[in-house]
């Protein structure tokens, strides 16, 4: 029998209801189970870089961590499934493209796809930095653990760490394990399937051990396209216009539903090794080769202006996660990652050594006006590699000195090459006339970076409660890069060779040098409590622009280097037998020429993109976490974040950028003054054995800017997911019925004026409820 998509989602959506009125209606009962508390249990992170896992609890920092079973607990998919639920964070996709992070942790984010900007927030796959924004939220599956650290890290992460760093850390195999063998296959109610392999088996019994995993995924499309028009569109039956998905759209009727848009198919393999020739030798391998193609960002006017010719009453109705797109746009995104790790017990301590390559290649166009005329399509193409190592060795050199010294490289090539086709003459509307001409732009560069690090941490045990930490870095990064300035030969205006790009080129570098120190101490006033602090330092060092649409307006770059001085203090403790945990962070950034990427609307180009600094800053707030487990089977917790940022002194903007309505207001961008997050989990064991598992998160943010100039803000947004799970007595099988953003709430990954006359934005999925089933052995 087949069940229709409208059957399916009532089926479900029923399903969920009377689980989740269960889990909060239904009170345990001490005849049924044994209710007696629990201690929470230990979480492991490697984020101080000790050559060994610490127990979350004792490390002294703002970090929130996931295991690998926490991780399947929550359906973790892609990194952004964290980002309603960790204090202070947005783990945004920017959307422009798919797959490019837009991350803000504590207020410091960045606010476009603009390759040659580094992020606030660092990346790092098994101890490998991601030297670009390209490539980041990206299915994923299979891992051991998610770090999320708070605040500066520059001491032991380096480069572009000013905000925060997440850590992912796949699965590897384990020589002294048995065959293993874990498999997943999913579906959702919006024709999104997928299934996902791993297999793991020692080849040399305790020595030599290999695992392969295996994800793919078919996204069908989630998003709606109502294109007013046929295809072409009547009111242009003869200007060439360009399109870059040939495939026709829509037939018959005005508005007539067409294909979903936001088709995607994701493949990923990752390969490992793990070769333990001694108790004091390990060496691992771990590759991963992925792909993602379909149709570019789902584009959809959010604010419709007095140009649109009426087509506001379709495309804006933001609920329906609606479009009017004419263009399905491409998406072609493939990657490779090597990584390399060595650990040996050599000279008292840990000698550990993390060598890496990464490669990025992307295509990626969209119908970046969102709606039915073809008004602006902007494809984009960025290839990225890059090669790093690190050497460090720990030890505790006697009883009271624990030491950690390294050597860091990384080595970066970006190219990127954009086209923009303006293809109606703006001024024209709303009568909808097109243009003699079309407008082309080309915009892109070539960049190289060369960074260098030493650094050196110490923790030194006064006594036996107290402990004081002192660490310093030393960095030298070198940047060389050519932008697109003009028309080759000169000549003034902008380089219109969108096929070939032979354009001027501006020859651009820099060169930062710091120290990064970081004085700090932690009082363990008893067996389950410590309070902390620290202060710090952390630079962002200067950028350039690859999207000089206009060189006289705003320079490409460099801009200058940026400089945090951050001071924390915090509080990690636990009571009643460690089934209650909570841990509280206070911290105060003061920050120097902050970096800011504008986005000012301009018919010429569409939206003209700079980067400047903007002026101090300073941001102070206050970060809580706690969880609580009252019983054997029953475990609460939740987040509560506050920001309060503001600018100290803005710097001047260049002369021509404030004529053409360059500004930057008050607010700070991606910035939102309170987050909350709230979640439960119960265990109910069945009689004749597995067992039922009932979950609910609830996470929500303020209303906050998107961009400098405060133009455009992101509402108040709140998530909401829940899960029904069993699983079998021998915990070889699990189904769950789960569902995600359950109240439907639209957002943006970013929202972009068009021209002045509307805003537009790229969407975001709404509600989704799916079925996963797992088979372990």
């Amino acid at each position: 029998m087949q069940v229709t998509v409208p059957l399916f989602r009532q089926s479900l959506l029923v399903a969920v209801a009377a689980g989740l009125s269960l889990s909060y209606s239904t009170g345990f009962s001490a005849d049924a189970v044994d209710a007696s508390g629990r201690p929470l249990s230990e979480i492991f992170v490697i984020a101080q870089k000790k050559g060994r896992a610490e127990n979350l609890q004792e490390v002294p920092a703002a970090i929130t961590a996931y295991n690998e079973d926490q991780l399947d607990a929550i359906i973790f998919q892609r990194i952004d499934d964290l980002s309603y639920y960790v204090p202070n964070v947005q783990l945004e996709e920017v959307g422009t493209f798919p797959g490019v992070q837009n991350f803000s942790f504590r207020g410091q984010g960045i606010n476009s796809s603009i390759p040659s900007v580094d992020p606030t927030v660092g990346t790092f796959i098994d101890g490998i930095y991601v030297g670009t924004t390209y490539g980041v939220v990206m299915d994923t599956w299979d891992l051991e653990s998610v770090e999320i650290l708070r605040g500066p890290q520059g001491l032991l992460f380096g480069r572009n760490v000013t905000g925060g760093a997440v850590l992912l850390r796949t699965a590897r195999p384990d020589p002294e394990g048995e065959f293993q063998l874990k498999a997943r296959v999913q579906s959702t109610n919006e024709n999104r399937d997928g299934a996902s392999l791993a297999i793991e088996a020692p080849f040399i019994k305790g020595v030599l051990a290999g695992k392969l995993m295996l994800h793919y995924e078919d996204d069908d499309g989630y998003f709606e396209n109502r294109n007013p028009y046929p295809f072409p569109a009547p009111a242009f039956p003869s200007p060439p216009f360009i399109y870059f998905n040939q495939e026709k759209p829509c037939s018959g009727p005005l508005f007539e539903r067409c294909r979903d848009i936001g088709r995607l198919e994701t493949k990923i393999a990752r390969p490992s090794l793990v070769w333990t020739p001694s108790d004091t030798f390990e060496l691992a391998l771990i590759t991963e080769f992925g792909s993602l193609e379909g149709d570019g960002a789902p584009w959809t006017v959010v604010d419709g202006g007095s140009g649109l010719a009426g087509q506001r009453d379709d495309t804006g109705a933001l609920k329906e996660f609606r479009t009017s797109m004419d263009d399905y746009g491409e998406t072609d995104i493939e990657w490779k990652q090597a990584t390399v790790e060595l650990n040996w017990d050599v000279g008292g301590g840990t000698l550990t050594s993390i060598t890496g390559y990464r490669e990025v290649e992307a295509f990626a166009t969209a119908d970046v006006d969102g709606t039915g005329l073809p008004i602006f399509t902007a494809p984009g193409n960025t290839d990225q590699d890059q090669v790093s190592t690190e050497l460090r060795w720990t030890a505790m050199i006697n009883d009271t000195w624990d030491t950690t010294v390294g050597f860091y490289y990384l080595n970066q090539d970006i190219e990127y090459r954009e086209s923009r086709y303006i293809q109606v003459d703006l001024t024209a509307l709303p009568d909808i006339v097109p243009s003699p001409g079309f407008l082309t732009i080309a915009l892109g560069g070539d960049m190289e970076s060369d960074t260098y690090g030493i650094f050196w941490n110490n923790d030194f045990q006064l006594t036996e409660e107290v402990v004081m930490n002192f660490g310093l870095r030393y960095s030298d990064e070198e940047k060389d890069a050519e932008i697109i300035s003009g028309p080759f030969g000169g000549g003034g205006g902008s380089c219109a060779d969108v096929v070939t790009f032979v354009c001027d080129f501006d020859d651009l570098d820099g060169d930062w040098d710091h120290w990064i120190p970081k004085i700090g101490f932690q009082w363990n006033y008893n067996d389950d409590s410590q309070l902390y602090g620290f202060w710090t330092k952390g630079y962002r060092t200067g950028g350039f622009n690859f999207r000089n649409a206009a060189p006289a307006v705003i320079p490409p770059g460099p801009t200058e280097e940026e400089e945090h001085s951050n001071f924390e203090i915090g509080l990690k403790t636990e009571f009643f037998d460690n089934q209650l945990r909570m841990n509280l962070a206070y911290f105060h950034d003061e920050i120097d020429d902050m970096q800011r990427e504008l986005n000012i609307p301009n018919p010429a180009v569409i939206v003209l993109q700079g980067t400047v600094n903007a002026g101090d800053v300073t941001i102070r707030g206050v970060e809580a976490e706690f969880q609580a487990a009252p019983t054997d089977y029953l475990n609460f917790y939740g987040t509560v974040g506050y920001l309060d940022g503001e600018y100290d002194s803005k710097n001047p903007l260049p002369p021509l950028a404030v004529l053409y309505g360059a500004s930057v207001g008050d607010d700070l961008p991606r910035l939102a003054q309170w987050s909350y997050s709230l979640g439960g989990s119960w265990d109910i064991p069945l009689e004749r054995g597995g067992l039922v598992n009932l979950r609910m998160d609830y996470g929500t943010r303020d209303r906050n800017a998107y961009d400098d100039g405060n133009l455009n803000y992101f509402d108040r947004q709140s998530r909401l997911a829940a899960s029904v799970s069993w699983f079998s007595p021998e915990e070889t099988w699990g189904v769950t019925l789960w569902g995600k953003n359950l109240g439907d709430e639209a957002n943006y990954g970013n929202i972009t004026s068009i021209a002045g006359m509307y805003d537009a934005g790229p969407m975001q999925r709404g509600k989704e409820i799916g079925v996963r089933v797992e088979y372990r052995l």
